[in-house]
């Protein structure tokens, strides 16, 4: 095994808290450390955690014997301390979205680009084996050519009111969406041509932002895909003993589905019945006879590993730096995908079809 390395985390949170966990079991990791700006949270959430941590960013920049840092800090201060980070020649794995504008993606880009740094944004799908399976089908040319995808996500309002996301004023697209705007292009593999996102009156009042989407995406390749969002209509997660929690959403009103459609075949992947299927075309004499081929089904002790896994992702990127090897997810890639997350916002603020050339 390659030396191990030391590694911190900036931000605390939720996610912050996943990222900790990650790198505690990770073989690859020696020792940990934790940043909060403000001192007494840093405090107590070190011994929560039982991390060391601190409240001194440049404590963590100015130690050499660190050599990664995963950022799962609020949006706004994604870009600052990235680049703080690289340019202190740290190795980052940042949490989406890479910045709040196209100017903020830029710099972010330029700076890596500057320090020639290793940057890997945090699309954890990539590491999920639900669409991991899906990209393997299609990469065994199981399904033929893949022509058309469509995802639906419908979630219950979970942000709650007067909270950073609530008030925050982007729009869901980078924060939440890009994950699967990133998986469509992954799926389809062809660069994205244009985009056209529309959105309805708002359902959540006291949002700042849209609580729906409907973006249309046509590829250079003729492939086309959809993806429709809403988080107002499956219930409110009121916690249940009697009843596990996917379970209930399984049938309450909750989806997070693809559909891949192919020359040759179909594949849905369907977080909340905790499946994925796989259909087959074949020519017969009268029509077209589709099948179901495969179906797989996983467990509940596996959904992280399956349909969210940062956990699998922190400690491969942590092994990717062990080694000294790149990034599996290049930057430039993961700009592409910001990129149409931040055409087809200004697409439903012009309404207007965006194509992906005026986006530099």
């Amino acid at each position: 095994m390659s030396e191990q390395i030391n590694v911190a985390v900036l931000g605390l949170g939720n996610m912050g808290a996943t990222h900790v966990k990650a790198a505690i079991e990770s073989p690859w990791v020696s020792n940990i450390i934790g940043y909060e700006p403000d001192s007494e949270r840093a405090e107590q959430r070190g011994s929560e955690l039982k991390i060391k941590t601190t409240s001194n960013l440049d404590e963590i920049l100015n130690d050499s014997s660190i050599s990664l840092i995963y950022i799962a800090t609020p949006n706004p201060t994604h870009v600052e301390l990235t680049t703080k980070a690289l340019r202190a020649g740290k190795a980052v794995l940042c949490e989406k979205p890479m910045g709040e504008s196209l100017e903020e993606a830029r710099e972010m880009i330029a700076v890596q680009q500057e320090t020639n740094g290793w940057l890997q944004l945090g699309f954890e799908l990539h590491y999920s084996t639900l669409y991991k399976k899906a990209k393997d089908w299609i990469d065994q040319g199981l399904i033929g050519d893949p022509v058309n995808t469509h995802c639906r996500y419908y979630c219950s309002e979970f942000h709650k009111k007067n909270t950073w996301r609530s008030n925050s004023e982007g729009s869901l697209i980078g924060e939440k969406l890009s994950h699967y705007l990133d998986g469509q292009r992954w799926f389809i593999g062809s660069p994205v041509e244009s985009v056209y996102s529309i959105t309805a009156p708002k359902v959540v009042k006291y949002f700042n932002h849209p609580d729906n989407h409907q973006i249309n995406i046509k590829f250079a390749n003729g492939a086309i895909s959809t993806l429709i969002f809403n988080m107002f209509m499956p219930e409110t997660d009121a916690v249940d003993p009697l009843l596990e929690v996917m379970e209930k959403q399984s049938d309450d009103g909750h989806y997070l589905q693809f559909h891949i459609f192919g020359t040759e075949g179909a594949i849905e992947t369907d977080v909340f019945r905790r499946r994925i299927r796989r259909w087959k075309f074949t020519d017969g004499p009268e029509q077209l006879i589709s099948e179901i081929a495969e179906t797989i089904h996983f467990n509940k002790e596996d959904d992280l590993e399956w349909f969210h896994n940062v956990h699998g992702q922190n400690i491969r990127v942590s092994e990717l730096v062990a080694k000294g090897l790149p990034p599996e997810t290049p930057i430039l890639d993961s700009y592409e995908s910001m990129k149409l997350c931040f055409a087809a916002e200004l697409s439903e603020k012009e309404n207007r079809i965006v194509n992906l050339s005026e986006i530099k």
